[in-house]
């Protein structure tokens, strides 16, 4: 068989080098950020404890994590999957959730 090779191009865009640690739980979630140089960002935000108004508070601790290369995810299995569902939904890439 002949033929050429070629080179295949990335798909995956470059990465951030940024990484993020999640600790959610009922009442809470603390987000703490790596920024471009070696501080690091921390954040608590509010999680209401009525099943039914938590989605939002997902959302807004998903978009607190941001653009970042990995996430580690902690805290309450049921938050934590939810969480993890949001990072997905609002468009993270599901390869960045860590176990």
């Amino acid at each position: 068989m002949h033929g050429t090779s070629r080179t295949r191009t990335a798909d995956r865009p470059a990465t951030t080098g940024i990484n993020a640690v999640v600790w959610i739980e009922p009442g809470r979630a603390i987000v703490v950020r790596g920024g471009d140089g070696p501080e690091l960002a921390s954040m608590e935000l509010p999680i209401p404890r009525q099943p039914a108004v938590t989605p939002p508070a997902l959302a807004e601790v998903a978009h607190a994590i941001g653009d970042v290369d990995r996430v580690l995810v902690l805290g309450v299995d049921e938050l934590r999957t939810a969480l993890e569902r949001e990072i997905v939904a609002i468009g993270h890439r599901p390869e960045t959730i860590r176990d």
